[in-house]
């Protein structure tokens, strides 16, 4: 939870210096601000904050990051349980950037986008490889297989430099990393719009 690699590197997550920020996790808020923009849109059951923080930012306010405040946070208790969420939370992200187009190109729309980018690449890659194996054509297998090897050689890479902060649980680390990442970007490819 406190790494680039499985939230992204948003400050609220990562750390870093007291400033502005995009927006922050359970944050405290000036009444008025919250009044100006009419709170919390209820039909947000997950980014709502994000949603939130866009509009005050949208209206002139300012979101604060103070990495002195924190938050203990407990994560799901199952693999099925961490998939749900961040499935969700991909596609509530991406329902943001349908009433909110205009964050689709903003500074940090990338990491929004390399989830999605992943379960694109493995799934394309995968279906490569197959069909190089089906015909027999070496190098249509080889390069398909490319990019489904090299996401899981990062993840277990990754997971090995994370694997020394960890007080426990090290060895699952590489799944609960890969469950992040495309339960998210399968949450986003397949969101549909949920206007009420």
């Amino acid at each position: 939870m406190t790494s680039p690699l499985g939230v992204g590197s948003a400050s609220f997550h990562t750390g870093g210096e007291e400033g502005p920020a995009e927006t922050v996790y359970l944050g405290v808020f000036r009444r008025s601000a919250l009044e100006r923009v009419g709170g919390y849109d209820p039909e947000f059951t997950r980014a709502q904050d994000w949603e939130m923080n866009h509009r005050i930012r949208e209206t002139g306010g300012t979101v604060w990051f103070n990495p002195e405040l924190f938050v203990t946070y407990r994560p799901r208790s199952t693999v099925r349980k961490l998939a749900k969420q961040y499935f969700e939370y991909g596609s509530w992200r991406h329902e943001v950037m349908r009433r909110h187009p205009e964050t689709r190109t903003s500074k940090s729309a990338l990491r929004y986008y390399a989830p999605p980018v992943a379960v694109i690449g493995i799934i394309c890659g995968t279906i490569a490889a197959c069909i190089g194996s089906a015909l027999q054509f070496f190098p249509l297998g080889f390069w398909g297989l490319l990019v489904p090897v090299s996401y899981v050689l990062l993840t277990v890479f990754s997971s090995l430099s994370l694997a020394r902060r960890a007080r426990s649980g090290a060895l699952w680390l590489p799944i609960v990393l890969a469950t992040m990442q495309l339960s998210w970007g399968i949450g986003f490819l397949t969101s549909r719009s949920k206007r009420n």
